[in-house]
């Protein structure tokens, strides 16, 4: 699958920051999400890291106080037990790799 077929995928979820499993690999999820709208408030993971890989489009993305902007192909790796957030005027869409909970 390409990242256009996963952009497109992508659109048809009921909303923005929804996600849908494509995938696992051991106990981590392959989650396809379409970003956008007011952003993701502050969130703490203690038990895994999370990988996002931005498909389509640009993020900000804020982790303990420090400010990223990430473009289509561009990832990062959050640190478990991590603070991070997603500022308001994200848009498009990225995969987002986690534990299995």
């Amino acid at each position: 699958m390409d990242t256009g077929a996963l952009h497109k995928i992508a659109l048809d979820l009921p909303g923005v920051w929804k996600s849908l499993i494509v995938g696992n690999v051991g106990n981590a999820n392959i989650k396809l999400i379409r970003t956008g709208g007011d952003g993701i408030p502050d969130e703490t993971h203690a038990g895994f890291d999370e990988l996002l890989v931005v498909i389509d489009g640009e993020m900000s993305l804020v982790v303990d106080g420090e400010s990223f902007y990430l473009k289509s192909g561009d990832f990062y790796l959050i640190p478990r037990g991590a603070t991070h957030s997603v500022p308001a005027g994200s848009h498009g869409s990225l995969l987002l790799i986690d534990a299995d909970s």
